[in-house]
């Protein structure tokens, strides 16, 4: 369903690409051209999220041993940055065009505009629908909400194109009835400032994922193993999200006694059960003995050997 909505995107706002381009070059009209390469570009950037999508929904092998689970962040991520420095590109045209206003078919540009409006808001409302916000259960019966950054990078460069076409229709209203041709390019800095801020934190989250960053405490997990009287001290602890619906942890716990391999394999059944309440879908849990006991939760340099 989420391949099929985005691929649909992909079609529909090439269609109103070549669809400026042509009234664009007849109107002489450079806004309605530059809203053309603007579109274009974003219509690259669907295609990078629907290429995503196909390759994060291939299964692991010997080679991705992960599979591509990270296809949704780096989509995002190049999605996110691109759109950051098309909206500082467009504020920088939209201020120098306040100081010398270029002239424009009015008629032609509120025309095309609206049409293109109505694609881009048809296109934003799709791929919200498609994955923006997505929940799913985990293990243990807890439900957990989730973004799709690759999906919503998609969805916020729609969402820029449809502002930007109302941009352009209430500047084109304003040349035609009151010849007040600087209006556009207010109108487009103050839409360049919202999207830029929410692009910021797409590439901020989407970063931050691919560089492993964990933003949640380690004691929350730590004291959900050590509950167990058995674990005696847990080292080594990695947490991460891949994904926006994957959450990965792996630790090392240090066992008491000498526990027969049933009563191991008991205990780490439990211990991924309660961890997958805290929304970890895939877990790694190594038991030691205290010959690898460890102060550190943090891994330190001899597990990097």
């Amino acid at each position: 369903m989420k391949k099929n909505s985005v691929l649909f995107v992909v079609i529909l706002n090439s269609l109103i690409v070549a669809f400026e381009l042509f009234f664009g070059v007849i109107s002489g009209s450079m806004a309605l051209i530059t809203d053309a390469a603007h579109n274009l570009g974003d219509v690259a950037a669907v295609i990078v999220t629907f290429i995503a999508i196909i390759y994060g929904a291939k299964a692991a092998s010997e080679k991705f041993t992960f599979g591509f689970v990270r296809s949704e962040m780096m989509a995002a991520f190049v999605n996110a940055l691109f759109l950051c420095v098309t909206m500082i590109y467009i504020s920088y045209e939209a201020i120098g065009r306040v100081f010398n206003p270029i002239a424009i078919e009015a008629k032609y540009v509120i025309v095309v505009a609206f049409i293109a409006l109505i694609a881009n808001g048809i296109s934003a409302f799709i791929l919200k629908k498609a994955g923006v916000a997505h929940s799913h259960r985990h293990a243990g019966d807890c439900d957990h909400v989730h973004e799709d950054l690759n999906v919503k990078s998609a969805y916020l460069h729609m969402l820029s194109d449809a502002l930007i076409s109302l941009g352009v229709i209430v500047g084109g209203i304003a040349i035609l009835l009151f010849e007040i041709v600087w209006l556009d390019s207010v109108l487009a800095l103050a839409f360049s400032a919202w999207i830029f801020f929410e692009s910021y934190k797409v590439l901020k989250a989407s970063f931050f994922s691919l560089m492993d960053y964990n933003k949640e405490s380690l004691k929350t997990y730590e004291d959900a193993l050590k509950k167990f009287e058995i674990v005696k001290s847990v080292h080594d602890i990695h947490l991460f999200a891949p994904s926006s619906a994957e959450k990965h942890f792996s630790a090392h716990i240090v066992l008491a006694g000498n526990p027969t391999l049933s009563d191991v394999e008991k205990l780490l059944e439990e211990i991924r059960r309660d961890i997958a309440r805290l929304g970890v879908t895939h877990s790694l849990i190594q038991s030691e003995t205290a010959k690898y006991a460890q102060d550190d939760i943090l891994c330190a340099a001899h597990c990097r050997v």
